[in-house]
């Protein structure tokens, strides 16, 4: 008898917890730091940065194919959040990947791609696109850095974007 009433008790305070659990907000360390949000009805990827301000990286507004503008904010978002966590995402470089030119994370300054973010139309120019797509802190243009060797390639400090102070001095 005693035993049938621990696992009632029991029960009842493992339902109470789960209640709790679900009803909490995520803590900070739960919240991704690479995410897709509707803003003003443009769908945004976002990064949060050191002191959980949103900052706008990339403003998605076509279809592209078959994907719509939310369906590519989303799953480019995702792979944003999987280099970071991965510590692969220090910096946006271009590249080309199966005869397409993409937008890919690079470990290190001067470094091959190591992740694919997305592709772009095979007659596009990769480095143009980066520079125009990345819209970093409020409405202002990141750290964009010209690759030592003067060619094309062109690297964007991720790091200095996240961890950039607003306007205002937060």
């Amino acid at each position: 008898m005693k035993t049938h009433l621990s696992v009632q008790v029991l029960t009842v305070g493992l339902i109470a917890l789960s209640s709790i659990a679900t009803i909490a907000p995520p803590s900070v360390a739960e919240q991704k730091t690479y995410f897709c949000e509707s803003e003003n009805g443009v769908w945004t990827t976002f990064a949060r940065n050191y002191n959980n301000q949103k900052i706008p990286v990339i403003r998605w507004v076509r279809a592209l194919g078959n994907y719509s503008a939310k369906a590519r904010c989303e799953a480019v978002s995702g792979r944003f959040q999987s280099a970071y966590e991965s510590g692969i995402l220090n910096y946006l470089t271009t590249g080309i990947s199966g005869r397409q030119a993409v937008i890919c994370a690079a470990s290190q300054y001067g470094g091959p791609c190591s992740q694919l973010l997305f592709t772009l139309k095979s007659s596009r120019d990769a480095s143009s696109v980066l520079q125009s797509l990345v819209e970093i802190g409020y409405k202002a243009r990141g750290p964009i850095l010209q690759s030592e060797d003067a060619s094309d390639q062109i690297y964007i400090d991720m790091g200095a974007i996240v961890n950039r102070k607003t306007p205002d001095g937060n």
